[in-house]
């Protein structure tokens, strides 16, 4: 990869010290919005942040159970002392044994198998830097949450092949931004004849901005064509225990007592989102391959986890009751109340959008509102949407080919969600008003 190309010059900085600093996104511009002039109390006309999926509602619990964990500190000086950079026994143990439950594991997991670094981006960026040569590249289906292109190429400088999801409604499944194996060949055949040396897949179930879950017999036929063509798969399951819906079935790869090639196949989860512990820096991969483990080890020193962390996590989730009696179940009710309270008043509002089960988020139609329907349109409503006081990313953040959807976080307080909603009636019914309409395929909104 040639790092050469940035954006000026300078003195101080190196060429990939320049390119980092201006690389940067939409989804930070929103953020930075938030932080500088964020909704509060003391400041309702700040803009809210309804961007980050960040799990709020749940906030509450999490603290309540981690002001009654016991610190380390107290009973245990070693917990001064270097560890374990890929997570301390303990842990590891208990992780493992979180994980077989959860993910409904065909066997116990091995926590020799396991490596816990600062985050999921972490993880993806160490697994990037062990699989990958600089230039080489990831497919990744779209749309697709941002921060992965981010986690793989500011520092291991590996790239993303895009294996475009368009809104046609799929002919088995009568859905929209329908992954199948067909796709997978073609963007595979065209990143081969440009000469991409493409190491592996990229998938995240459930899927962040969608909210999609992937059925058994999909993810299998996803992991047949990587051991078809040798390729590593990267399958990312942060929202793993985030579904709301019972009646829902989801497939953990770890469930998968076939797998079709577990050398070749990474599994990776964390806190953040499951747990509402996204400040909190804490996530793992499981790998069945020995030489991957060991690579890893070599670079968890600069992604390891506080081993103050470490026990106060540990202790958490070894309290099976609260886990699986208290928070799971507390959680999921709250994530589907809010969902209920998101979706309606989105339908209420006029605005069509995906009907799922899993996530912190919903996938939003407005095309209808940005005209005429382009990337440059799209960009021009999100600006104006912070400018009513609502930060919701424009889906050219997630690299979606279509212009015109939105992604809402709907993990919020009642109250906020309401917030949220009349903010966005107030860009809409502006644009209703002065016809600023683009139709949609065939003139009629979907």
């Amino acid at each position: 990869m040639d790092i050469s190309n940035s954006v000026g010059k300078s003195n101080v900085l190196s060429k990939r010290g320049l390119r980092i600093m201006n690389d940067s996104s939409i989804l930070e511009i929103g953020m930075l919005k938030c932080q500088t002039n964020g909704y509060s109390d003391a400041n309702p006309s700040g803009v809210i942040n309804a961007g980050t999926a960040e799990n709020t509602i749940s906030n509450d619990i999490i603290a309540e159970k981690l002001s009654q964990v016991k610190s380390p500190y107290l009973d245990d000086p070693d917990i001064l002392k270097y560890k374990d950079f890929t997570g301390i026994t303990t842990f590891k143990n208990t992780l493992c044994s979180f994980l077989t439950k959860y993910a409904n594991a065909h066997e116990q997991l091995n926590p020799d198998n396991l490596v816990i670094l600062n985050g999921c981006g972490s993880c993806i960026a160490a697994l990037t830097i062990v699989l990958c040569d600089p230039g080489d590249a990831w497919l990744i289906p779209t749309p697709y949450y941002n921060a992965i292109n981010t986690d793989s190429n500011r520092l291991p400088l590996v790239n993303l092949v895009h294996v475009d999801l368009t809104s046609q409604e799929s002919q088995e499944t009568g859905q929209p931004f329908q992954l199948t194996v067909d796709k997978l060949e073609d963007a595979l055949d065209q990143a081969t004849v440009k000469g991409i040396n493409i190491r592996g897949l990229f998938i995240m179930n459930p899927h962040n901005p969608l909210g999609d879950i992937y059925s058994k017999q999909l993810m299998k036929e996803c992991l047949q064509f990587a051991k078809r063509h040798k390729l590593h798969v990267i399958m990312d399951e942060i929202y793993m225990l985030s579904m709301f819906d019972e009646e829902t079935k989801f497939t953990s790869v770890l469930s998968l007592d076939d797998l079709p090639d577990p050398d070749m196949t990474h599994f990776i989860w964390g806190f953040s989102k499951d747990f509402s512990m996204s400040g909190l820096r804490c996530g793992a991969i499981y790998s069945w391959n020995k030489q991957v483990v060991a690579a890893l080890g070599g670079v968890a020193y600069w992604f390891a986890v506080p081993t103050a962390m470490q026990f106060t996590l540990d202790r958490m989730l070894s309290d099976e009751e609260w886990v699986g009696q208290t928070y799971l179940p507390t959680n999921r009710k709250r994530l589907r109340d809010s969902y209920d309270v998101m979706s309606k008043g989105l339908t209420k509002l006029g605005i069509p959008h995906l009907v799922r089960s899993a996530g912190l988020y919903i996938w939003a139609d407005f095309r209808e509102f940005v005209s005429p329907l382009t990337f440059e349109a799209e960009l021009e409503m999100f600006y104006e949407l912070i400018d009513a006081g609502v930060y919701i990313p424009a889906g050219q953040c997630f690299y979606c080919q279509e212009p015109g959807w939105f992604r809402i976080i709907f993990a919020l307080p009642n109250h906020i969600q309401q917030l949220v909603l009349q903010r966005i009636d107030k860009v809409i019914s502006k644009r209703r008003k002065f016809n600023l309409r683009c139709p949609v395929g065939d003139g009629e909104n979907k």
